[in-house]
């Protein structure tokens, strides 16, 4: 009996960790999830109670589906990268195919019918995240094997996820509009380190990635370029959207700072410290927008 509550407990933590990637889950919902709160337009928390309970589930299948149709196409390159092996449980056999592909048909369902009882905007923007998510990975679209396309791929994947938060909530600003831009560029930056991470492992196994494709003096290039970028983007956010100087300067500067203490306690050196000082300092700002945007409606 205990060898058999081991396998099973096993199987759970495989399901979560190495089939959906419960941590994408998480870091993906709460990106859209800011688009929520910033498109909300009352602090009265009873009226948006249906609204967000939509949002949790709807959102947190869709990023499912996203992350295990991804890991049902990448079995074989998985299964040769010891980076990526640990993150893909249908890769090292811990759940089967077929298991795999009844999950990934589930999480289409389940959002799609409770749409269905909302509007059919909701529907159809539903619909469109989910096809969005699967030519990402599947044949024969799979934008992720197509350089170039896969970068603009997660632009649009999180400016769309950003822009379904706050549609749920009841309105899509300006705001909302530049946090998206900023964050859609953020998503571009982060798959490009993303790639040079794997630029050995996808070398060897003939994956062409963006990468791969311009090699890595470029590609090293291309994400400077993607920083700077995704700084110009914070600029409006920072100048439209203030809070009293010194809680933004407070917001601000402590992003900054903590960026620095994460490249000292984590010895990163040269371009591996751009991605600590762009999420750090990014999501102070978007934190000085939120502020800004709660505050407004008291």
């Amino acid at each position: 009996m205990e060898p058999s509550r081991n396998n099973k407990k096993n199987v759970i933590i495989q399901f979560f960790i190495g089939f959906i990637r419960i941590k994408g889950i998480i870091n993906w919902l709460a990106i859209s999830f800011l688009g929520f709160l910033l498109g909300i337009t009352s602090l009265d928390v009873t009226r948006y109670y249906a609204s967000f309970g939509f949002f949790i589930i709807s959102t947190f299948f869709i990023l499912a589906f996203t992350f295990a149709i991804n890991n049902y196409y990448d079995i074989g390159t998985d299964k040769e990268n010891p980076r990526r092996a640990t993150v893909n449980a249908l890769a090292s056999g811990a759940i089967s195919k077929h298991t795999g592909m009844i999950f990934i048909r589930l999480f289409i369902i389940i959002p799609m019918v409770l749409s269905l009882f909302l509007t059919w905007a909701v529907f159809l923007f539903c619909a469109s995240l989910l096809f969005f998510m699967w030519i990402y990975s599947a044949p024969p679209p799979r934008l992720k094997g197509r350089p170039g396309a896969d970068i603009v791929w997660h632009f649009i994947a999180l400016f769309a996820l950003v822009l379904w938060g706050s549609s749920l909530a009841g309105t899509i600003s300006q705001l909302t509009l530049l946090v998206a831009i900023s964050l859609g560029l953020y998503g571009c930056f982060a798959q490009i380190d993303n790639h040079i991470h794997d630029y050995p492992f996808d070398k060897a196994s003939g994956s062409t990635t963006f990468a791969v494709w311009i090699g890595i003096p470029n590609a090293t290039k291309a994400l400077v370029v993607t920083f700077i970028l995704c700084f110009v983007s914070l600029l409006p956010l920072v100048i439209l959207y203030p809070l009293p100087s010194y809680l933004t300067v407070l917001l601000v500067g402590g992003g900054i700072l903590g960026s620095i203490g994460l490249i000292i306690i984590k010895k990163t050196k040269g371009v591996a410290s751009l991605f600590q000082i762009i999420t750090v300092v990014g999501w102070s700002i978007y934190v000085n927008c939120l502020l800004y945007h709660l505050n407004s409606l008291l």
